[in-house]
């Protein structure tokens, strides 16, 4: 009981520190604590978050706790939380990051090509972390100091105390490994070497670094979570459908070949091979000009196929969140930015209602939106609007139980699901604020960096 109440007492410490009054209740809803007044919350930060944790599990507590120090980079309640218990927070265990940054260490030059702040800064914000000496504006005169200057600091004491490297989230840790075999960083021979490395420590934590893409025939690393996400491979993307219904058979049941025999004109299918990396809006982009005989260079090309896929979308809300999409990640994230892919097909029903001998269909014939991060790694959207719960203006326990239960299936399958209600994108301004706040975490979940 001790340890989870000093458990209780640093989250309430953290977020009393990095949240004004006026947030905190705001920000105790969005983690699963109850609601309060806001008065009360102005009285003390701190007993506003200890109250509403009190009842809370120790099971509860340690996933917030690892949810905070992914959303705070608070690195020092990992540090914390590892002194409270034997069991690590983090699917990345304590005992691997210290037992594989030992190994690098030992083998030297882990900023590779790169002088050593040159590197850590494509990690760390080291220009605007405070230092921890008067003489210095930041972290960056810091480590100069202390790692160049007088060498007086070890690379144990610069990524385990100084950066806490240690007790970061899984992603912080998995994004630094990525960025010590960068091409940028290292050279080919020395990316295998360092790879293997890697890998040896973290598969026992279920990861594996692979490659996912290439850049200037340097291979790009990923970190990436086995045995999890969907089996298989994408074999037929049908998306974007404009007008009726197509329809399909198979050609080839054994190789799982289709044919659209009617109203294909209608819908896109997407027939070429998908990269390791899934597929991204370069690729969906070089596609369609191949399909249209036109120049993939051509910013018109671009122009056209979004206009297409927008033409597909059926709501507002739908729109909404593809056009917030491509204005707020376009320009940022340039050829590295997912393609939002709108009104996919996941299952094929191709009766009526009145044909069917059953008398229902099958559950979410088609995706609002879905991104493939990966083959494995598939990110399902979905924009509720009344009609998912309701028939006309009453409201249907079997449509939302419906509902519900092809979620389930689409997770236990290793699909990721995303709800917004309608409501909430209905307002422009907000919806497209809830929109962005939303890509940007999914992008971080799947190291995706600006």
């Amino acid at each position: 009981m001790g340890k989870l109440k000093d458990l209780r007492n640093e989250i309430s410490e953290l977020l009393a520190k990095e949240e004004k009054a006026y947030n905190i209740p705001s920000v105790c809803i969005s983690y699963g604590l109850e609601p309060g007044e806001e008065s009360e919350a102005y009285a003390s930060k701190r007993l506003y978050v200890s109250k509403r944790l009190a009842s809370k599990s120790g099971d509860f507590l340690l996933q917030l706790a690892r949810r905070l120090i992914k959303d705070y980079d608070a690195s020092e309640l990992g540090k914390v939380i590892a002194t409270f218990f034997e069991d690590s927070i983090f699917d990345i265990t304590n005992i691997t990051r210290k037992n594989l940054l030992d190994e690098l260490t030992l083998i030297g030059n882990i900023s590779g090509k790169l002088e050593l702040t040159d590197f850590l800064i494509r990690i760390w914000p080291l220009n605007q972390m405070p230092s921890t000496d008067p003489r210095f504006l930041n972290a960056s005169g810091d480590i100069w100091q202390h790692m160049v200057n007088n060498e007086d600091w070890t690379y144990q004491y610069l990524f385990d105390s100084y950066l806490g490297l240690t007790y970061t989230s899984d992603e912080q840790f998995l994004f630094f490994l990525e960025q010590v075999v960068h091409p940028l960083v290292r050279d080919k021979d020395e990316q295998q070497e360092y790879v293997s490395i890697i890998n040896k420590h973290i598969t026992t934590d279920g990861f594996e670094m692979q490659i996912v893409d290439y850049i200037s025939g340097y291979p790009l690393y990923r970190a990436i979570k086995l045995d999890d996400g969907v089996k298989g491979s994408v074999k037929n993307l049908i998306f974007a459908a404009d007008g009726p219904k197509p329809e399909i058979v198979l050609t080839d049941s054994i190789n799982n070949d289709i044919q659209i025999v009617k109203n294909e004109k209608y819908c896109l299918i997407f027939d070429a091979p998908l990269p390791q990396t899934g597929l991204l809006w370069r690729d969906l982009v070089s596609w369609w000009a191949e399909k249209t005989s036109q120049d993939p260079l051509d910013v018109e090309v671009e122009r056209k196929l979004y206009k297409r896929l927008l033409n597909s979308l059926d709501s507002e809300p739908e729109r909404l969140v593809f056009d917030t999409y491509f204005r707020s990640f376009r320009q940022k994230l340039s050829d590295r930015l997912p393609a939002l892919i709108p009104q996919v097909y996941l299952h094929y029903d191709p009766y009526t209602i009145k044909q069917l001998s059953r008398n229902y269909r099958l559950a979410r014939q088609r995706m609002d939106f879905l991104i493939l991060f990966s083959n494995q790694e598939r990110v399902v959207i979905e924009i509720d609007g009344k009609q998912h719960y309701s028939e006309g203006d009453i409201a249907s326990p079997q449509k939302y139980a419906e509902m519900v239960s092809a979620d389930r299936e689409l997770r236990l399958s290793g699909y990721e699901i995303y709800r917004f209600g309608g409501f909430e994108l209905s307002d422009v301004v907000n919806g497209g604020a809830v929109t962005t706040n939303f890509f940007k975490n999914l992008f971080a979940k799947h190291r995706v960096y600006f």
